[in-house]
């Protein structure tokens, strides 16, 4: 750091109070939370970040895409702002912590300036991103794609869910379409806390990780299309079944990925079957999945592997195999000056910190190209997330907003 006064840190029974409240929105009986993105949930999710917002006097806009920034001023407002951000939309279920726990963090970092009576240089604005998850839109961290301008915004209005309700939809439906232009302006800096959705830091006995990189990725689609048929009458030499292919291929894309451990990891995670009943025969199957490497090199061979696997099965089988490889991500590095401001913070506070890679996309992926970006990791019991068992500690939470503190700090007063 730079000599700048430490601030005591974050109100943790406030900050451990506002996970627990908003993830009793949308609570599950084991324990979890779903707000989908755009969902009714989330509608009630988005009130409470605002109520909360204006309860510590910041102000509140909103984008076309529905992103929802809640603005600290500071003594310049002309000064590009420093951005805390993460999401509150979750998985279908999800847990309490992945995405929430950096939006309210923020808010937690404003009232910890609050309390200190510190005016920073640089208005701080804490982000809510719109449908960061992708569990019920695709693709996924949406709302930063098309605030940074990666994602056009038409294009992102008019995906659909399974039900066919569109992005504009239900913005509408549920109130939450702003009217701040998209894309927006640069910011100084950006900042994200998260749960690290890994095993590493429990293990190792850690507080903090600064994410050092991200991996590469894509999605990869498979249309396959066979013939309808009674499964009571039709003779088994006869049948082209797709789910056949469809089974094959989940088997072959699997092995795959257990392959190219540690290095990698692909497993087919979605499969639509038509017509779905127990006596017709299926017609026509689609499989989705997503490759992750730390070498590109890496995605781009199993991309390779996979398209020979589905080649190899549409002759077996005699079905036709559509297949589409898309979305794809190239891994960004983080701020150095930022990984190490941040390890310096850890240190002073004594929080045992080191440096990590992260394997998942995050909203914070958006912006390493645009200006300085941090994110700060830490432990997750079990390395489990996506899931109703999900589960931070009130400590582990409390000390990611302390150095979310220090770092935004800091950002905030350099002219």
């Amino acid at each position: 750091m730079d000599g700048r006064t430490q601030l005591g840190g974050i109100d943790k029974e406030r900050l451990w109070a506002d996970l627990m409240t908003l993830g009793a929105i949308g609570g599950t009986a084991a324990g979890g939370s779903m707000r989908g993105a755009l969902s009714s949930a989330d509608r009630e999710g988005r009130a409470l970040f605002a109520h909360w917002a204006r309860e510590a006097g910041l102000a509140l806009r909103v984008d076309r895409i529905g992103n929802m920034f809640a603005r600290r001023e500071g003594r310049n407002p002309q000064a590009a702002p420093v951005v805390i951000g993460s999401h509150l939309d979750t998985q279908l279920p999800g847990g309490k912590f992945d995405g929430p726990l950096g939006v309210l963090a923020g808010l937690a970092v404003c009232r910890a300036l609050d309390a200190a009576g510190t005016v920073t240089a640089r208005p701080i604005e804490v982000v809510n991103w719109t449908n960061e998850e992708g569990a019920r839109f695709q693709p996924g961290v949406m709302g930063s794609a098309v605030y940074t301008g990666a994602l056009d915004l038409t294009q992102a209005l008019s995906r659909t869910d399974p039900t066919g309700a569109s992005v504009e939809g239900e913005l509408a439906r549920i109130g939450a379409a702003g009217t701040t232009p998209v894309p927006g302006a640069v910011p100084h800096s950006y900042f994200e806390l998260h749960i690290e959705q890994g095993p590493e830091l429990e293990e190792a006995g850690l507080d903090i990780a600064m994410v050092t990189r991200s991996s590469a990725m894509c999605s990869g689609y498979a249309t396959i299309r066979g013939e309808n048929g009674h499964t009571q009458t039709l003779a088994m030499s006869k049948r082209r079944n797709a789910l056949t292919a469809a089974a094959k291929l989940v088997l072959a894309i699997d092995a795959i990925g257990a392959s190219i451990e540690p290095h990698g990891m692909v497993s087919a995670s979605v499969i639509e079957n038509w017509p779905n009943n127990r006596v017709n025969i299926p017609h026509l199957s689609k499989l989705s999945w997503a490759i992750v490497g730390f070498d590109p090199a890496i995605r781009e061979a199993t991309v390779a592997r996979i398209e020979a696997a589905c080649a190899g099965i549409a002759t077996e089988t005699g079905l036709v195999i559509e297949l589409d490889h898309r979305h794809y991500r190239e891994p960004c590095l983080f701020d150095e000056a930022l990984i190490g401001k941040g390890l310096e913070a850890a240190a002073t506070r004594g929080y045992a910190a080191t440096r990590m890679p992260t394997l998942t996309a995050h909203d914070a992926l958006s912006f390493c190209a645009l200006c300085p970006t941090a994110l700060v990791f830490v432990p997750c019991e079990g390395g489990i997330s996506h899931s109703e068992a999900e589960w931070c500690s009130p400590d582990q939470a409390a000390k990611g907003a302390d150095i979310l503190l220090d770092l935004v700090q800091e950002a905030a007063e350099s002219e």
